[in-house]
C-alpha cells in the first residue's frame, strides 16, 4: 500500500487502524482523526462499462467487493453530514458497484470507487490501496515512481500558467545539474505535464495550480538512488535535458499512523528587523519545539515582525496551531470551530503562562500548497486581524478527516468533521483569501528575487493595521 503525500490534517496523536468487513463498519471502532487532502477523482462518463469484467466469483472480485462495500458503509455511516449533501447514497453504491468490481485492472477499479466518492464534491476523501497507480518504473527500471521518498530537488509548480521550477533545493541533484528557477519543465521521465486532468466536478484555479504541482511531484519521486530525466527550457528558452538522481529526505522520519515517514523541517532567519519561519509540516515534535523556540527568540531580540512562510505546507496536526497563535496573542482568541457529526469543538488559544508573547506584527505567507491546520492558523489570525497574509489563495482543504484500514491493505480516508471561521466562514473550498495577493511570475523568478517575501517584507514593516 502507498498512501500518497498529500496535504493532512490531524487532530490526535496517530491515525487508527481499523479492519472492516465487506459490511459497514461498527461504530464502536476506534479510530482518531486525521485529513488529508486527495485531488478530485477522475470522471465517469454516464453510460460507461467495464471492459474485461471479471468473473464475479473469483477471489479477486471478492476482494474488490470488500473494499467497495467498506469504504462505502464508512462513508454512509461515519461521515460528519448524515445527509450526505442530499445524495442518494444507495443509488451511487448500485451504479458504481458493478463498475468497480467489473474493471479490468486496480488503478480502474479505484478510479470507480473514488469517483463515485467525489460525487461528494469534497477534497478530503480518498480510497486507496495496492495497485491504485499503474506501475511507472523510474529511468533505471526500478521502483515505482511516487513509492518512495527520493526526490532529485525541484519544486515545479504553475507559473503564469506553464510548469516552471520555483524551488531548487541546494546541494541537490537537480543544483548540480544547474537547474534554477525560472527554467520551463516540458516533460518529467518522458512524459509531459501539460495533459488536463479530467475531474467529477471543475476544478477552482487554485486546484488547477496544485494538481500541477502534485503531479509534478509525484514523477519527480521515487525510490531513493534511481533516476528521472528532465526535460526544460531554461532561463533563454533553450532546450535541454537532465538525467537526475533522487536524493534521500533530509532529517529524521516521523510517522504518523498509517501515513509515510514525514520529514520535518524548519529554518529560521532574519532580514533586518524581521523573523522568518519556514516549516513543511505542523508536527507537535520536534516542529512546535523549534517554532515556539524562533518566536521567543526573535521576541527577545527586539524584532519587529515575524513571518511565517507556509507556502507548500500541508497542515498535520490540528493540535498545533493552537500553541503557536497562543504565542502571539495576550488574551484568548478563537481560531474556529470544528463540527463534528454529533458534536462541536472550539479551537481556542491562550496566552501561555510564564511566556511573554510576541506582540509585533505577524504576516503569513501562502500559496496553492497551503493546506489543512496552515489554512486553520491563517484564517483565525486573520480574521482577528492578528496576522496579515500575503501571497495567493490556499487550497481549500480543511476537513478533518479519518482513516481507516479496509480488506486487502486498502485504506480509506473520509472527512469526520467540517471548519468554520469564528464568523462561519466555511473555508473547504474556498481557501484563506489573501489580504495582498502578489502572483509570481517566470519574469520574477529569472531575476533571482522572491516578489511574494518582498511583499511580506513591506506588509511586515508597515505600520498601519492590516
Amino acid at each position: 500500500m502507498n498512501l500518497r503525500p498529500l496535504p493532512l490534517l490531524m487532530l490526535a496523536s496517530c491515525a487508527g487502524r481499523v479492519t472492516t468487513a465487506p459490511a459497514a463498519p461498527s461504530p464502536s471502532h476506534d479510530e482518531r482523526p486525521l485529513a488529508q487532502l486527495e485531488p478530485p477523482p477522475l470522471a465517469v462518463q454516464a453510460d460507461a462499462r467495464p471492459v474485461h469484467a471479471t468473473d464475479p466469483a473469483s477471489p479477486r472480485s471478492e476482494m474488490r467487493k470488500s473494499i467497495f462495500e467498506g469504504a462505502w458503509g464508512i462513508v454512509r455511516d461515519k461521515h460528519y453530514d448524515k445527509a450526505l449533501g442530499g445524495l442518494d447514497w444507495n443509488a451511487l453504491r448500485a451504479k458504481y458497484q458493478p463498475l468497480a468490481i467489473g474493471a479490468p485492472d486496480e488503478p480502474t477499479f479505484y478510479r470507480f470507487v473514488n469517483e463515485m466518492m467525489g460525487q461528494l464534491g469534497q477534497s478530503h476523501l480518498e480510497v486507496t490501496g495496492p495497485g491504485a497507480e499503474p506501475f511507472i518504473p523510474s529511468d533505471e527500471g526500478g521502483d515505482p515512481i511516487g513509492s518512495d521518498s527520493g526526490d532529485p530537488g525541484l519544486v515545479v509548480r504553475s507559473i503564469d500558467g506553464k510548469p516552471t521550477i520555483t524551488q531548487v533545493r541546494p546541494g541537490s541533484s537537480a543544483a548540480r545539474a544547474g537547474m534554477k528557477p525560472g527554467f520551463l519543465v516540458t516533460h518529467i521521465g518522458g512524459r509531459g505535464l501539460t495533459q488536463p486532468q479530467k475531474t467529477s466536478r471543475r476544478l477552482r484555479p487554485v486546484e488547477e495550480r496544485f494538481q500541477l504541482r502534485l503531479l509534478a511531484a509525484r514523477r519527480l519521486g521515487g525510490a531513493t538512488g534511481t533516476k528521472v530525466t528532465v526535460r526544460y527550457l531554461d532561463l533563454d528558452d533553450r532546450p535541454g535535458e537532465a538525467l537526475l538522481q533522487r536524493d534521500p529526505p533530509r532529517g529524521k522520519p516521523v510517522r504518523l499512523g498509517l501515513l509515510p515517514p514525514l520529514y520535518p523541517e524548519v529554518r529560521v532567519s532574519q532580514i533586518g528587523d524581521v523573523g522568518v519561519i519556514s516549516f513543511n509540516f505542523f508536527l507537535l515534535e520536534p516542529v512546535l519545539t523549534e517554532v515556539q523556540k524562533a518566536i521567543d527568540g526573535f521576541r527577545a531580540r527586539g524584532a519587529k515582525a515575524i513571518i511565517l512562510d507556509l507556502r507548500g505546507n500541508p497542515g498535520g496536526l490540528g493540535a498545533m496551531a493552537i500553541p503557536v497563535a497562543a504565542r502571539f496573542v495576550t488574551k484568548p482568541l478563537v481560531l474556529g470551530t470544528i463540527q463534528f457529526r454529533e458534536y462541536a469543538n472550539t479551537l481556542t488559544a491562550q496566552p501561555p503562562m510564564g511566556v511573554k508573547p510576541f506582540t509585533g506584527r505577524v504576516v503569513i505567507v501562502t500559496d496553492e500548497g497551503t493546506a489543512s491546520t496552515s489554512e486553520i492558523l491563517a484564517a483565525g489570525l486573520q480574521e482577528a486581524k492578528r496576522a496579515v497574509v500575503v501571497g495567493d489563495t490556499t487550497l481549500g482543504a480543511v476537513l478533518p478527516s479519518a482513516i481507516a484500514e479496509l480488506s486487502g491493505g486498502a485504506v480509506i480516508q473520509y472527512p469526520v468533521a467540517d471548519f468554520k471561521t469564528p464568523k462561519g466562514i466555511l473555508v473547504e473550498g474556498r481557501g484563506v483569501q489573501p489580504d495582498r495577493r502578489v502572483v509570481e511570475t517566470r519574469a520574477g523568478l529569472r531575476s533571482g528575487r522572491d516578489p511574494v517575501l518582498d511583499a511580506a517584507l513591506v506588509a511586515a514593516r508597515a505600520s498601519a493595521a492590516p
